[in-house]
């Protein structure tokens, strides 16, 4: 275990790991008002008497709606079972809980991030769970597989999810006479319109003011395209593979859009990220999460936007989600209280009153109905969204080839270098730190 814990660490450090907080960059929005009978309903934990008992919950810090809403959880906890709940909250939060992991002083109960259970499902810090005493039909298959290992053990329950889902400016596309129903289903068509659309927008508002869509150079939003068509970003020992002939391929419509000037990044634009890009209408369309949502309509409630899916590529469609689960520690002395803990907190009630407050999506289709997700129509795209959503999560060494990826595609945006170029100078720089960190 020592060593797993060195190697492990070690590509951790490597990687300079930052958690994708789900809807940590937007502000708290209500899909909708729940019904006080939501926390009577099937599946909802069961008050049990554990007065004198103390649970301890690690967290990471969020913004002022998401400190508000794990209050209310807490405090409604305590109010069913007895018990008393310490939240601890961590500013830096895999440095801050592998130690505590290593120091046997973890909290009892935890976030895991999606993106990071490779890491540690493997290293015999969390308890298993039994999928049938938590109630493990309840939750969206995919979001579950994302928390269970390959030999089939499940070890934390999805608390929430977010998802892409394409946003319009209604008012831009009118502005030079572009309907919403034209915008493409499939990505492959995407170019063609994006280029007609930059030309309109550039006549219309000066060239290069409004960018015809935006995007992100990041493998958590280009994961589903670079892995299409028998794509592998990398093989079965974790290294990096972008090299690959078919991950080049599918990066070429990356390039192509870009380089025609119709795919820009918000830096391109001189701003910070998609939601402010948009906001400030300096482009026409953008793939976000929606942790943006809230954002616009409290920081830009100007703006006329509304949400469609994400398109086809390859004849299939997709979208990335981004999900958290809580997980027990394996020294926990109140394994029992903590199972109480996730059952409520993932229950009908729990669910409920957190995702209403910190504006996340239900991981459980029967909260998404109990809160009335379907009612607005953001909020139904995004869930809809789930069902074809890939998990953002790829092994251990997904953040060293993600840093490495976002350091060279910019070379071949700028055409300094050809794709097969940039993306073996990734594998190249990649693999070089996951072997320096074994």
């Amino acid at each position: 275990m020592k060593n797993a814990w060195v190697k492990g660490l070690a590509i951790a450090a490597a990687a300079a790991m930052t958690v994708s907080f789900t809807a940590c960059t937007g502000k708290a929005e209500d899909p909708g008002s729940a019904a006080g009978e939501t926390a009577k309903q099937e599946g909802a934990a069961e008050e049990k008497d554990f007065s004198g008992k103390k649970l301890s919950v690690g967290i990471w810090g969020g913004n002022d709606q998401e400190s508000a809403a794990i209050e209310k959880v807490k405090a409604d906890f305590e109010q069913r079972t007895g018990a008393v709940v310490e939240l601890k909250v961590y500013t830096d939060y895999n440095t801050q809980i592998q130690a505590d992991f290593i120091a046997k002083t973890a909290p009892d109960v935890f976030y895991i991030d999606g993106s990071m259970f490779p890491f540690y499902g493997n290293l015999g810090v969390m308890e298993p769970l039994d999928p049938q005493e938590m109630g493990a039909d309840s939750y969206y298959e995919n979001l579950l597989q994302a928390f269970t290992t390959e030999d089939g053990t499940l070890y934390c329950i999805p608390k929430d999810v977010s998802t892409l889902a394409t946003y319009y400016n209604k008012g831009i596309l009118e502005s030079v006479g572009v309907s919403p129903d034209d915008i493409p289903a499939a990505l492959e068509d995407y170019q063609a319109f994006l280029t007609d659309l930059q030309e309109r927008l550039d006549e219309k508002y000066g060239e290069g003011q409004v960018a015809a869509m935006t995007y992100n150079q990041d493998l958590a939003r280009n994961l589903y395209i670079l892995e299409e068509k028998g794509g592998k970003i990398m093989d079965e020992n974790e290294n990096a593979t972008l090299s690959s002939d078919a991950v080049v391929g599918n990066l070429q419509l990356i390039l192509d859009m870009a380089q025609a000037g119709c795919w820009k990044t918000p830096s391109d634009l001189g701003l910070g990220w998609n939601g402010e890009a948009f906001g400030t209408g300096k482009t026409a369309i953008m793939e976000e999460g929606n942790w943006v949502y809230g954002t616009l309509r409290t920081d830009y409630s100007d703006i006329d936007f509304e949400v469609t899916e994400m398109p086809t590529y390859n004849g299939s469609q997709h979208s990335m989600c981004f999900t958290v689960g809580y997980g027990i520690s394996a020294v926990s002395n109140e394994k029992e209280l903590a199972k109480e803990w996730i059952k409520y907190a993932t229950g009908t009630e729990g669910m409920a009153t957190w995702c209403q407050g910190a504006g996340t999506l239900p991981s459980r289709a029967d909260v998404a109905e109990a809160i009335k997700v379907q009612e607005d129509p953001v909020w139904q795209v995004h869930s809809k969204m789930i069902d074809i959503a890939t998990p953002w999560q790829k092994g251990t060494t997904i953040d060293i080839v993600n840093s490495a990826y976002q350091n060279f595609l910019p070379l071949a945006v700028k055409g300094e270098k050809t794709g097969k170029e940039a993306m073996e100078q990734v594998d190249k720089q990649a693999n070089s730190e996951i072997a320096n960190a074994k």
